[in-house]
């Protein structure tokens, strides 16, 4: 069993198996000279850690010499222990500070990379379809958690504020090919933006804008594209999902990649049917939509008899056994269903959910 761990690890095993075995021989040997259980274990207590209290009893004779033994073997077991600790600190921090340098020495060597500020929810999006892509991507951000996460998992990232020239020079803005700034603050993106095509003129530049407004700063910053992940209104929604060639509601082929375009804006596709004991029935589209502060958006709506109704108006009211189609953002999700005590609440896209008329195959 022991010598599955690594040294440090072993070393500190075997210490505490030596000085469990020194504090059990100790207290039996001291109780066999005539010792109360409670005085052997407190004269172990103290000859081992050298707290330097008085002898619970006169040492003299056998007791003496048991005593040394206890203190040489002991003393000498908890000094291993400790040597183990140091070097388990000593091995990780040198670990981490050659591992350090072995990835800051392979960034300066990248070039026509990608280079990703942020690793929140957009950017761990971003993350997955870009390694499944087999891209090479640099990773920054302010969160010194997320980077080591990220580094233990194999990733290039670097700790510091994206805004700084020489964080993104370390990252290898020159020699990059694309910069996606997806912070969640607009002006810090639009900063980041400006920094890199100083930095670099030629590198194409996607910006994650969370107030519709900040668009057009994102452009005259230096952004070949801006993302709106929060401003996708239904007619966008239906033209993400409405496709021109499309005959059905959704085509097989179409959803893997409609699938990745919406995880790259943090959105999802839910579907729900409406039970007979719903709150929502009698109450309208719109009704729905507000309640969650924009957050998400009705798609389609399937009835009982097998109609359905895409990108359906404000006014339009749900019944019982209708089967609602909706678009919102991940994190939003969780509230709907608590609001509407939706129990049957599952992902459609994932679920290959196909509206064709009054069929569905799920």
């Amino acid at each position: 069993m022991l010598s599955a761990l690594d040294p440090a690890h072993r070393r500190i095993a075997q210490g505490f198996l030596v000085l469990g075995a020194v504090c059990a021989i100790a207290v039996t040997g001291y109780m066999l000279m005539g010792w109360s259980l409670s005085d052997a274990v407190y004269m172990v207590t103290i000859t081992i850690f050298g707290v330097g209290y008085g002898e619970v009893r006169p040492v003299v004779g056998e007791v003496r010499w048991l005593t040394v033994g206890v203190i040489f073997v002991g003393c000498s077991s908890l000094i291993y222990i400790l040597g183990g600790f140091f070097q388990l600190i000593a091995e990780g921090e040198l670990n981490r500070l050659l591992g350090s340098r072995k990835m800051k020495k392979t960034i300066e060597e990248l070039s026509d990379h990608v280079i990703v500020c942020g690793l929140g929810r957009i950017g761990r999006v971003l993350r997955a379809e870009l390694e499944a892509a087999n891209e090479t991507v640099v990773f920054v951000d302010i969160d010194a958690e997320r980077v080591n996460l990220a580094v233990e998992q194999g990733c290039y990232a670097l700790v510091g504020n994206a805004t700084s020239d020489d964080l993104l020079l370390q990252a290898g803005v020159q020699r990059a090919r694309t910069l996606a700034t997806v912070l969640r603050d607009d002006a810090l993106n639009v900063f980041i933006t400006l920094t890199a095509r100083n930095l670099n003129p030629d590198l194409r530049i996607i910006a994650r804008a969370e107030d519709p407004a900040s668009d057009s700063k994102m452009m005259q910053a230096g952004a070949d594209k801006v993302v709106l992940p929060s401003a996708l209104s239904g007619e966008r929604a239906a033209q993400m999902i409405l496709r021109p060639a499309m005959v059905d509601f959704f085509q097989d082929q179409d959803l893997s990649g409609l699938e990745h375009e919406l995880r790259v804006l943090g959105l999802e596709i839910e579907q729900f049917e409406v039970d007979g004991q719903s709150s929502l029935i009698g109450r309208t589209v719109g009704a729905l939509e507000s309640s969650g502060d924009g957050g998400f958006v009705v798609i389609a709506i399937r009835r009982a008899g097998g109609e359905v109704v895409r990108n359906p108006q404000k006014q339009f009211t749900f019944a019982e056994e209708d089967s609602v189609l909706f678009m919102g953002h991940a994190e939003d999700i969780p509230n709907l269903r608590e609001a509407f005590e939706i129990a049957n609440l599952r992902p459609a896209v994932s679920r290959q959910l196909v509206y064709r008329g009054a069929t569905r195959r799920g």
